[in-house]
């Protein structure tokens, strides 16, 4: 995998192999909850630290360490020795991700960390360094990087934690109510103002994206970005503002980005996002919605060009066989699954759900459920 592929390219090398595969980033190995204890307790933090356990990852400059070996991409997993060895300081600020669920070989029973060596040693160091030819080339790759890749759904899921913590880290070394100086504790599962009490906590941006149902549930609106590739074709959507829910964020960008109105709005699945705007971490939120209208008057400065797709459409996309090039986004991304679960229904149980909830009585009496519910499963 060349370092920096686009978008366009991962979403033909997926097309290419056939892969069906989960959205990325979800479903994490580490046991989060296993680390609340450890968290509070410093000295078991520094023990967990010490152990023979204790694997790290490493971050440079917004990207991660990995490896190549037998031709697939993984993560490039350290020993407390060493990093020490690497940059005797790495040790001051190291992130306790947690333990890894359901590891085996090397890894079992491994406690993960993140540390991120940019301010200690440059990128080439660090790849002159490796733990070591076994473990295949070295290559420091964006969190984008081995997303597309054929990387382990875990390995992408862990590369994407590290990579929003020290992300934060970066961004949260100074408190902004008071300008003072903060610094790391439970692990790195927060930050505290250097001398005082205040605490600052790892930033997540929701982001509200849709699946727009025509009132009938036969098309869908999709649309393309500025930065999008040539031909891609994606759902709507848009961060949440402050005190906004779900379903008003969803149709406000709708409104504002296609100049179309929805009516209710089904939450319908999750995906974190590690490598969106900047750097940060966002949630996107997906959901299903019912247009109340389907004139399109598209905002130039939101979007290039927005229109209906029908299912027959929206069947050939997926497949990469459109015949004006059309394509939808590879299945790392919730669109995908967003716009795949539409257009061939995972089960009979699943339509027969999505039929109920279209059908039934809505708990949004402003934007009711609509009566449309065998087309849309259709």
């Amino acid at each position: 995998m060349a370092q920096g592929a686009s978008r366009g390219e991962g979403t033909r090398r997926w097309q290419e192999r056939g892969l069906a595969v989960l959205m990325r980033f979800v479903a994490c190995p580490i046991d989060r909850a296993a680390t609340f204890n450890v968290r509070k307790d410093p000295r078991a933090v520094q023990e967990v630290l010490s152990s023979a356990q204790a694997r790290f990852v490493l971050v440079h400059s917004k990207r991660v360490l990995g490896s190549w070996h037998g031709g697939r991409a993984g993560l490039s997993w350290w020993t407390r020795q060493e990093v020490l060895g690497l940059a005797p300081r790495a040790e001051e600020e190291p992130i306790y991700l947690g333990p890894l669920r359901n590891a085996s070989g090397a890894l079992a029973g491994c406690q993960a960390f993140a540390v991120d060596v940019g301010a200690l040693l440059s990128e080439a160091d660090a790849l002159a360094a490796g733990p070591g030819a076994e473990a295949g080339p070295l290559r420091w790759c964006s969190g984008r990087d081995l997303m597309i890749s054929d990387a382990s759904d875990d390995d992408v899921a862990i590369a994407g934690m590290a990579l929003a913590m020290t992300g934060w880290h970066v961004t949260a070394k100074f408190d902004g109510r008071t300008g003072q100086p903060t610094v790391p504790v439970e692990g790195g599962a927060k930050r505290q103002v250097q001398g005082g009490s205040g605490k600052l906590y790892p930033r997540t941006d929701p982001v509200a994206i849709g699946l727009i149902m025509s009132a009938d549930g036969r098309r869908i609106l999709l649309g393309r970005g500025h930065k999008h590739p040539v031909g891609m074709y994606t759902c709507i959507a848009g961060f949440v503002d402050q005190c906004e829910s779900v379903e008003e964020a969803l149709r406000r960008e709708a409104l504002e980005e296609a100049g179309v109105r929805l009516g209710h709005v089904e939450l319908m699945n999750s995906q974190p996002w590690p490598i969106g705007r900047a750097g940060s971490c966002e949630l996107m939120l997906g959901c299903r919605a019912v247009a109340l209208d389907e004139d399109i008057k598209v905002n130039p400065t939101e979007l290039l060009h927005a229109r209906w797709f029908t299912k027959a459409e929206v069947r050939k996309m997926l497949v990469g066989q459109h015949p004006h090039g059309f394509a939808v986004p590879p299945p790392f991304a919730i669109a995908h699954h967003l716009i795949r679960d539409w257009a061939h229904p995972p089960s009979a149980w699943w339509a027969w759900l999505w039929a109920c909830c279209l059908g039934g009585c809505g708990r949004d009496s402003e934007h009711p459920r609509p009566a449309c519910a065998n087309a849309c499963t259709r």
